[in-house]
């Protein structure tokens, strides 16, 4: 076991020798096939299609306020926006549109507003097809208010990449900010609607509440102190009328009595039931009845400011104080009037006493006197029939209002139930006015931008270094190219070569051991075949290292500075025209 195994690694150890034995005898042909090659290899390398890749970075936020007031109060909202934003991106319309805005897509080609037909993504397809042009999308960072966004468009032109990930930002950045101006005057449509249906259905519950209070205007349901003031004024003008009822019963009663105790001395004019009228009450009297007059009036006028003004009620102390005293002067001044009727006519100072039949003169100044007292006792009696009725409406008016009072207090069922769905369908129609507020200040002060907002992080960069092919990955392909034809060359060199180069194989052939070998023998023929050989491969060998070296440095500058390999390959080209020779045509390639 031990000699095969020390026999196997002599046979490796053998091969490895005639390997190298073989590359150092035949390296100027390995050479050769790795100059040729590779050269070639880096040469066609700049004939590659490039691809460029231009990259935009960008932030959106959304307003947490705004979003989550047309979210909680409206069908609308920001996440329906999100959700589609890679389809506004990247997908075919903004594809048309983006190739559209950049000039490589001819605007009649793209006719319709909508979704693209067959013909139009036929003709999308053959403009990306033909400038290799695709985005992609990656999402940074997503969260519910904050998202960053990176968009990538590659292309085999470094302008084309560079306008159309401008174009396909810019597009989704305007088509966003107009959606989310439509979302805000949607939802502002919407909450305008649900403050009118509230303010209609406030004014309708309103209305109903108000039929109960129909027949007394300006009465307050939702107010019962406004109530209780009205009640206390109905009081008050029943018992006004009441007062004036009495006054006018007291003026009839007086004038009645003055007219059954006056003499009746005229019978033909009245009839006999009838009696004469008096004299009238003497001056005294009548600026007594107008001092009271003034007295009562002031009372009244105290007694109305304590109720509607200090909103005080008929059991305060002081209205009762008002009220006794107002009570004492209608007493007083009954008592005058009464006094007054029944005092006789004066005499003058001279004038004898009245003793048998009046005179002539006498008669008809009690003829007068007792015309005066009916006519005015008819013009009371009108007086009192109108007081009478108006004192039934009054106290009509008051039994109904009190029992509208009543149910008010006690808030009956209908009564308690018109309240509360006016007091809700208020509260819900003034909610909807504040979000409609909120929403109006956010529209007119930052014209819909407030819902999304874009910051701009990284411009797209100038496209120079393509990202395809990459240098890393041409030199190792380009090289092994040429090795592989090094090998190759070298193989089929050797299995064409019929001499003999070693002595094994001169035992191999003969199967006679050699006992010795003289490997050259320096002849003048032979230093002259070795000089020539030298002449011819020192300037071939050195020409392929130097096209290989000037080929792979194309390669790479055409990869890694762009710039400096147009500059070259543009002075080529002239030098080339003017010697007679096409041009490489290899600017159009670095750009």
């Amino acid at each position: 076991m031990a000699n095969h195994q020390d026999r196997g690694f002599e046979d490796v150890r053998n091969a490895l020798n005639e390997y190298a034995r073989i590359l150092v005898r035949r390296w100027r042909l390995a050479l050769v096939g790795l100059g040729i090659v590779s050269s070639v290899a880096f040469w066609c390398s700049q004939y590659l299609p490039r691809q460029y890749r231009a990259t935009t970075l960008f932030e959106r936020h959304d307003d947490v306020v705004l979003r989550n007031l047309i979210q909680s109060n409206s069908p609308y909202s920001f996440g329906n926006l999100k959700s589609t934003i890679r389809l506004d991106m990247t997908g075919m319309r903004a594809l048309a549109d983006a190739a559209i805005s950049i000039g490589i897509l001819p605007p009649e080609a793209v006719a319709s507003g909508g979704a693209l037909t067959n013909e139009e993504m036929q003709a999308l397809d053959a403009v990306l097809g033909r400038y290799k042009l695709s985005a992609n999308l990656n999402m940074i960072q997503s969260s519910a208010n904050l998202d960053t966004i990176q968009l990538s468009c590659e292309a085999n032109h470094p302008d084309v990449a560079g306008k159309f990930v401008v174009a396909l930002r810019d597009r989704y950045i305007s088509q966003t900010c107009k959606r989310i101006t439509e979302v805000l005057s949607s939802t502002k449509e919407f909450f305008e609607s649900q403050a009118q249906r509230f303010d209609e259905q406030v004014a309708q519950s309103n209305h109903m509440l108000q039929q109960q209070f129909s027949e007394f205007p300006g009465v307050d349901p939702a107010d019962p102190n406004s109530a209780g003031a009205r009640l206390e004024a109905l009081q008050m003008e029943r018992d006004r009328l009441l007062q004036r009822q009495n006054e006018l019963e007291a003026q009839v009663t007086t004038r009645e009595q003055f007219l059954v105790s006056s003499p009746t001395y005229v019978a033909d004019r009245i009839g006999a039931e009838q009696p004469a009228p008096t004299a009238a009450p003497p001056d005294e009297f009548a600026a007594r009845t107008a001092v009271l007059d003034g007295a009562i009036r002031k009372i009244e006028q105290d007694i109305a400011d304590a109720i509607m003004i200090s909103r005080m009620t008929p059991e305060h102390p002081k209205v009762k104080t008002l009220y006794r005293k107002l009570a004492g002067l209608r007493a007083t001044r009954q008592e005058v009037l009464l006094a007054a009727a029944q005092q006789p006519p004066p005499l003058k100072e001279n004038d004898p006493a009245p003793s048998g039949p009046p005179s002539g003169e006498t008669y008809a100044q009690w003829n007068s006197q007792r015309v005066r007292v009916e006519l005015e006792l008819q013009a009371l009696r009108k007086q009192l029939e109108i007081a009478k009725a108006g004192h039934a409406e009054a106290d009509e008016r008051l039994a109904k209002f009190s029992q509208l009072f009543e149910q008010l207090l006690e808030k009956t069922s209908s009564l308690r139930r018109l309240q509360d769905q006016l007091q809700q369908d208020a509260a819900m129609a003034a909610v909807w006015r504040q979000h409609l507020g909120q929403l109006s200040r956010v529209l007119v002060a930052e014209a819909g931008e407030r819902g999304t907002k874009f910051s701009l992080i990284e411009q797209p960069k100038e496209v120079t270094r393509p990202m395809a092919p990459r240098v890393a990955s041409i030199f190792p392909i380009c090289s092994g190219f040429g090795l592989a034809a090094a090998a190759l060359l070298v193989a089929l060199a050797e299995l064409f070569d019929r001499s003999f180069n070693t002595v094994g194989q001169v035992t191999r052939v003969l199967g006679i051991p050699v006992l010795e070998c003289v490997e050259s023998i320096p002849t003048p023929r032979e230093r002259r075949r070795r000089l020539v050989s030298r002449a011819i491969w020192a300037p071939a060998l050195g020409l392929l290292l130097l096209a290989l070296v000037t080929t792979s440095s194309l390669a790479y500058a055409s990869l890694a500075k762009p710039g400096l390999h147009r500059r070259v390959i543009q002075r080529l080209d002239r030098a080339l025209t003017t010697v007679g020779v096409p041009p490489t045509n290899l600017h159009d390639q670095s750009r």
